[in-house]
């Protein structure tokens, strides 16, 4: 894909949903573009003008659109077979998807035609992070 001049480069760590598509998407196909750690690295043709997302539902939106959107790409297919399966389990556990969100990196290319002389193509970046990160408050209930 490096040719394109419209793509999405989606990475980001999300467990919740990594499970969520584990059930429903073949092991060797998740393992195109999952990571050992658990990261998970997309690469969608988009079509412009797509906006940034500005937090995790928006994201989570996105990733689901270009899923539906490019359904010529493995994983696309995969989804496209299941979709129904993999939303209905992401609603049932929506608010675990949406906090397992974290380290999130989303950058857009896109190329459009320069309202300028001499009127060439522009090439844009649109970047969006995110991150994220959960701390737990142990208290400690001695009755000294």
């Amino acid at each position: 894909m490096d040719k394109l001049k419209n793509y999405a480069e989606l990475k980001f760590s999300n467990p919740i949903l990594l499970d969520v598509l584990s059930h429903h998407i073949p092991n060797s196909l998740l393992a195109t573009f999952v990571s050992e750690t658990g990261m998970i690295n997309l690469r969608f043709r988009i079509t412009p003008p797509v906006e940034a997302p500005k937090n995790c539902e928006q994201v989570l939106s996105l990733i689901f659109a270009l899923l539906e959107s490019n359904t010529e790409s493995p994983v696309g297919k995969a989804y496209s077979a299941k979709s129904t399966d993999i939303l209905r389990e992401t609603v049932f556990r929506l608010s675990q998807v949406l906090d397992g969100f974290s380290s999130v990196k989303i950058n857009l290319h896109t190329t459009e035609r320069s309202p300028l002389p001499p009127y060439g193509e522009v090439e844009k970046l649109t970047a969006f992070t995110l991150n994220r990160t959960k701390s737990t408050e142990k208290k400690n209930n001695d009755t000294k």
